[in-house]
């Protein structure tokens, strides 16, 4: 009898501790210590993304083509140095799916604090992945262009 006991107690335990875990990690993307999708832990040699913000001058016209590190248009902005932390602006930008009217309007807000932008902004997904002879490969795609006139989303997202 106390062995039928025992052995529901620890049945009922083992249930609870991985319906617990499941909901913790699928409802936060990986993300819950010390199962982070943060590469430091988990992700080791494998594709990373970050978040880079270039101010546009005002005459220069957009392009949506993937480019190098090395030649991204326009001027660096730095993100911290106005207020927003780049690990949150990074995956705001890797884990949105779909880019419509509302998250671009989160993305301004996050970037402007709700201001009306008075600048040219281009939001790029930064990736990078280790080659086959030990080098690193980074591309950057343009996700959003934020200006003072108009919003726009790169068309082939």
């Amino acid at each position: 009898m106390k062995e039928k006991n025992l052995t529901k107690k620890a049945k009922t335990i083992v249930v609870t501790v991985l319906t617990v875990y499941l909901l913790t990690v699928a409802t936060n993307l990986g993300e819950f210590w010390p199962f982070s999708i943060f590469p430091m832990f988990s992700q080791g040699g494998k594709t990373w993304s970050r978040s880079v913000v270039r101010e546009i001058p005002p005459s220069d016209s957009v392009s949506w083509d993937v480019s190098q590190l090395e030649s991204l248009p326009g001027l660096p902005f730095s993100v911290k140095s106005n207020g927003v932390d780049p690990i949150d602006l990074a995956n705001f930008v890797s884990k949105t799916t779909t880019w419509d009217s509302v998250r671009v309007a989160a993305l301004e807000r996050m970037l402007f604090g709700g201001a009306t932008p008075d600048r040219k902004l281009m939001i790029f997904k930064v990736q990078g992945r280790l080659t086959e002879r030990d080098g690193v490969d980074v591309a950057a795609t343009p996700y959003v262009l934020i200006s003072p006139g108009i919003d726009l989303v790169n068309p082939s997202l």
